[in-house]
């Protein structure tokens, strides 16, 4: 029986690379929980994994062997057309390339996963001014990501994966291409969200001074993960 205070689980999770005739193990049999409302950083060094290991567990890609269940849903094994809903229903993404549509307007590409989810065009767009007024952004609804700083497109796509009320939000290096003072309010934002909204994030960085606003950080090495004590 699954864990209702667990909103994402992991087993044994495995996943290697062909390359040429040889195989290029990355993940060696990882298993994590993220419980409701927790924030836990993933730290190690470049191409050790980090990514590939997020966007397993966010059913964007298949793992060789384990099974990954999100709020008690199975995500893996499941086929593309299970993982989009369950993605849906309780996952927002967040990029360090924000992956904002650059036609769309910031009041627009909020809205965007609401619209997915069948709202109508009225509400998706009252719900997302609503959040974009929170997130400091009121002012810039009708502005397209060029006419935005790097650090309002980081927030537009904050605001972007917590529209849909997700269970868990899974953000790559989310302050990686931020000056340090967008980098920090963009992280007390993802703090007082989460707080606020009983919102899990599970963020993989390289920004160490981030890591004590963080329950738990993990390090990915060899293939394999190791826990380490909440720094704050």
């Amino acid at each position: 029986m699954s864990d209702p205070t667990q909103v994402l689980t992991a087993n044994g999770i495995v996943k290697a690379f062909a390359q040429g005739s040889n195989a290029i193990s990355v993940l060696q049999g990882i298993s994590l929980h993220v419980a409701a409302g927790e924030r836990v950083a993933i730290v190690g060094r470049s191409g050790s994994g980090k990514s590939t290991l997020l966007h397993l567990l966010a059913g964007l890609d298949e793992a060789d062997a384990g099974r990954i269940t999100i709020s008690g849903e199975t995500m893996t094994p499941a086929s593309n057309e299970a993982r989009t809903t369950l993605r849906r229903q309780y996952m927002g993404f967040v990029y360090q390339q924000h992956h904002l549509l650059p036609e769309f307007t910031a009041l627009e590409n909020v809205a965007l996963p609401l619209r997915l989810n069948g709202a109508s065009q009225h509400d998706a767009q009252a719900q997302s001014a609503d959040l974009l007024e929170r997130v400091g952004l009121g002012h810039r609804l009708r502005h397209i990501p060029g006419e935005l700083s790097g650090g309002e497109r980081q927030r537009v796509a904050v605001a972007r994966a917590l529209i849909h009320a997700p269970k868990l939000v899974l953000a790559d290096e989310p302050t990686g291409n931020l000056d340090a003072t967008s980098a920090a309010e963009l992280m007390s934002l993802m703090v007082e969200l989460s707080e606020s909204r009983s919102v899990a994030f599970l963020v993989v960085t390289h920004d160490a001074s981030m890591l004590h606003q963080f329950d738990r950080v993990l390090t990915l090495t060899d293939g394999a993960l190791s826990e380490a004590d909440s720094l704050g």
